[in-house]
Order: structure tokens, then C-alpha cells, then sequence
């Protein structure tokens, strides 16, 4: 029976799943991994314990297996957490730590290129902000301390996968992705190569940067195996694919440390509020899907914990969602604010300062959540009309979230059972795109379930409440519409 290997290098730990041929998982593995946050904007990561974590993984979940099946094993895909980059050396050796995707230190930047958004916004299909990787390889270039002893003509200066894929793979490429490149904001999505104009508005040579490689193609062999590398994307351009093939008609909502909101395009287009990626993308074909970020979601969790002293808040919840009926409104800007504000300036705060209850703080985080995701759900509807959603990612597992975004939504929630969508999508881009894998056509293998939506007026009215704040606060309207 064939295996596949799916691998995810996220921002808090590494997994490795095998999964059957059926989609089925045989075997996991996880290692968590350190984030140091720091002053000014500052969250950076020891390249080496990424490395290690991804090698440690794949070798536990491979010793999990017997001879047999791990000569079954037919193909392995890798997605990792977009925008984070390093500088490291024709060597492999890392001249410094990783940037955190949610490092923001050269947000300096942002100011001279402002006469420049709208091209860089055609060209990339992204909004013009620190979180992508551009400026955090320039101020790599120009003050991380290690590259002063570097030659200049073997520096390199690339996404994270780049630099996992060359020392976890025999031929030791210096390649990237489509995904991974265009998240660094010097990507060209029509010409599918790095852009002369973005290099020179930001500052980048070209020559330091990798080769660009579509998702799918035969990429090498893992090491001490002989398993081929037939995909390699980033952790959201997998999750869309958790399930399999998705239709344009359903939005994907992950909901893991941060949410994201993904919804395949029948063709490439434009967002004035969104981002534009890149789905799936091999030597004969490309597809596209609009993308939602946003930053704070189970990391928010994490952060009212120790913020506010919530003990055992996870055990709590389930509970709590069903206690309190008038929660405060509460502007979640955790990790800053994601699509479509982009803003990293906004200090999280309640509406109505009071003595609130645990359980009423604690919901109020989890009503902030799913107030950011409707509101990208409606600017993705005004674009065209969405039929359901189908969720995933661990917070998707609490009912009461669920039944909040049904509610507000109107539409359908599916919620998967699969748990592990970005290895399970990654993993199905390396099989070769089976058919079998696609749970909408397999229920029974899903065990998915449905939360239909219920009358809730007075979410509705707490809903209008964020959106007037949140647009008093960035003098932004978030719903300004989509160009196509």
C-alpha cells in the first residue's frame, strides 16, 4: 500500500504525518520550536532548531513504520510558514537568526515606498506591508551583523524553505517555491519569477535570491532515504487542499495559531481588500485563490492567558461559550491586524472598559475571532456568493466558535475531522492530486460535522459594534469593496 509524507514547519512547531492512499493518517510526529519575541517589532527564530525539529520529525515518523511501509513510502511534500526569512551562506550556514513572518523591525520602509503601493500591489497581488519578507531581507542585508563576514558572492538571502530544502535534500538546491517567493513582496504573479522592479525598489540584487520553482515538480530526494520531494509550498497554499480538491463555491477557514479564510478563483484577479496567491502551480498549470489573514487566533489565546491570568483556559471554554450570552466586544489586534487592515500600530482594548469576568474576557477573545473571519467572508462574497464553509485547524474543534461563525455567516459550516489540513494538503499535492483523498465526496471518511445557522441578534448587534470601532480606530472602511 503507498504512503505519503507531509510535512509542516509552522511557527510554533514542526509535524510530520503519513498518510495512505486513501488520505488516512498512519503516523505523527511534533516538535515544538522556539519564538523569541523581542523589542520594536522584533520575533525571530534559531534557524537551526527549525532544521533540526523538521529533520527530528521526519525520522521519528519514518521509525514509526515498518520496513515495509517505509519502502511504501512514494512521495513527500513540505510546506512551511510563509515570510519568515533568513541570511545564510553558500555553505548552509546561517549568518543569524530567522524573521519571523510576524517580525516587523523594518516597518521604516513602508514610508519611501508608499508612492510605489498601488504597482506593488498589481505586481504582487499583496498589500504593501512589513509582515512580507522584502523588508526583512533588506535590513538583513544592511544590518545583521554576521553578513559583514560574509563574501559578498556567496551570501544568500532567501525564505525559510529554502534553506531547509537544501540541507534536507541530496542535491542541496538553492531554490524556492512560487508560493514562498511571492510572500516575500519581490515576486512578479504574471511573469512567475522574481521582478526586476521590486528588487530595485527594495533594495534586493536579484543574484541573492533563489530559483523559482513551480509547487509540484520532482525537487530531489530526502536524505538517508529514497523518497522523492514532489511538492513544496507554503503552509496556507496546503491548507487549502486539507480536504482535497476544493471548489470556488466554499471558503476554507483554518483556525490554528493564526485564521486564515481561502477561497479557490476560477481565474486570476484582482483584490483591493485581499491578497492574491498562488494554490497550486506545476510546469503545465496555475491556480489561484483570494486569501484572508488573520494574525490573531490561538496565539490571541495564548496571550489572554497570561495577560489576564486565565488558568486552564483551554479546558474552560467549551463551557464558557455556552455560559455567557453578552460578552464584551473586544478589538483583537494580537499579532496585529490582518486582512484587510494590515496594521500593526492598534493596541488591543475592550469597547466598554470594565471589571469583566474570565468567562466574559475569554469569549469576548473568541467573538473577535470569528468577527474578523465574517468580515472577510462578506468581502469575498462581494466578489462572488459563497455556498458553505468547511473549517478546520485546532480552535475550529470548540462547537461554540463554529456555531458563532454559522450564525453570523448564514451559511453552512462543515467542520473536518482533519485536524492536520496543512500536512494533509501538502501531502495530497505529492500524491499527485488523488481523487480518493476528497472528502466531500467521501463523508464517511470524514466524519465531518454541520452547524447550520441559528437565529442570534444579538451577535449580529455586538458584530456591528467591532466593525464601527474597528473603523474609528484605522480610519479604514474595511469593506470598501473588491476590484475584479
Amino acid at each position: 500500500m503507498a504512503n505519503y509524507l507531509g510535512v509542516d514547519q509552522g511557527s510554533h512547531s514542526s509535524r510530520a504525518v503519513m498518510f495512505d492512499k486513501n488520505g488516512d493518517v498512519v503516523g505523527t510526529a511534533v516538535q515544538q520550536v522556539a519564538l523569541d519575541r523581542g523589542e520594536d517589532g522584533r520575533v525571530e527564530q534559531d534557524c537551526n532548531e527549525l532544521l533540526d525539529s523538521v529533520r527530528t520529525v521526519i525520522r521519528q515518523v519514518l521509525s514509526g513504520l515498518d520496513r515495509q511501509q517505509q519502502q511504501q513510502v512514494q512521495a513527500c511534500g513540505i510546506a512551511t510558514q510563509r515570510s519568515t526569512a533568513l541570511a545564510w551562506d553558500h555553505n548552509g550556514h546561517a549568518l543569524g537568526p530567522a524573521l519571523s513572518w510576524q517580525d516587523v523591525r523594518a516597518r521604516e520602509q513602508l514610508h519611501e515606498l508608499r508612492p510605489y503601493e498601488t504597482e506593488i500591489r498589481r505586481l504582487t497581488g499583496l498589500p504593501l506591508t512589513a509582515y512580507y519578507s522584502a523588508t526583512k531581507l533588506g535590513w538583513l542585508l544592511h544590518q545583521q551583523p554576521g553578513i559583514a563576514k560574509c563574501d559578498p558572492a556567496e551570501l544568500r538571502l532567501s525564505p525559510l524553505i529554502s534553506y531547509l530544502l537544501f540541507h534536507l535534500l541530496k542535491s542541496r538546491p538553492y531554490m524556492t517555491d512560487y508560493a514562498n517567493a511571492q510572500r516575500t513582496q519581490l515576486f512578479d504573479l504574471d511573469l512567475l519569477d522574481w521582478s526586476e522592479r521590486l528588487c530595485s525598489l527594495y533594495g534586493i540584487e536579484r543574484r541573492l535570491l533563489p530559483t523559482c520553482v513551480p509547487m509540484c515538480a520532482h525537487h530531489g530526494t530526502l536524505l538517508d532515504t529514497q523518497i522523492p520531494v514532489t511538492a513544496v509550498c507554503g503552509d496556507q497554499n496546503a491548507a487549502i487542499f486539507g480536504g482535497g480538491n476544493p471548489g470556488p463555491d466554499v471558503a476554507q477557514v483554518n483556525i490554528g495559531s493564526g485564521a486564515f479564510v481561502l477561497r479557490k478563483l476560477e481565474r486570476l484577479s484582482a483584490s483591493g481588500t485581499q491578497l492574491t496567491g498562488i494554490a497550486f502551480a506545476d510546469s503545465q498549470a496555475v491556480s489561484y485563490m483570494r486569501e484572508a489573514t488573520i494574525n490573531g487566533a490561538g496565539n490571541a489565546l495564548s496571550w489572554a492567558s497570561e495577560q489576564w491570568q486565565l488558568d486552564h483556559l483551554q479546558q474552560q471554554l467549551p463551557g464558557w461559550l455556552l455560559q455567557v450570552e453578552q460578552p464584551p466586544v473586544f478589538i483583537n489586534t494580537i499579532g496585529g491586524l490582518g486582512t484587510p487592515w494590515m496594521r500593526d500600530d492598534i493596541p488591543s482594548s475592550f469597547v466598554i472598559e470594565a471589571d469583566y469576568s474570565d468567562a466574559e474576557k475569554a469569549v469576548a477573545v473568541i467573538e473577535s475571532i470569528v468577527f474578523m473571519i465574517q468580515l472577510n467572508i462578506e468581502l469575498m462574497q462581494a466578489e462572488a456568493p459563497l455556498q458553505g464553509l468547511e473549517a478546520s485547524g485546532g480552535l475550529s474543534q470548540l462547537d461554540g466558535l463554529c456555531q458563532k461563525l454559522s450564525n453570523l455567516s448564514g451559511l453552512v459550516l462543515e467542520r473536518s475531522d482533519v485536524i492536520e489540513a496543512t500536512a494533509r494538503g501538502v501531502a495530497w499535492l505529492a500524491a499527485g492530486r488523488p481523487d480518493a483523498w476528497n472528502l466531500a465526496d467521501n463523508s464517511v471518511v470524514t466524519g465531518s460535522e454541520c452547524f447550520a445557522p441559528q437565529p442570534d441578534q444579538p451577535l449580529h448587534e455586538r458584530y456591528q459594534i467591532f466593525k464601527t470601532h474597528i473603523q474609528r480606530l484605522t480610519g479604514q472602511d474595511p469593506q470598501g469593496g473588491a476590484e475584479s
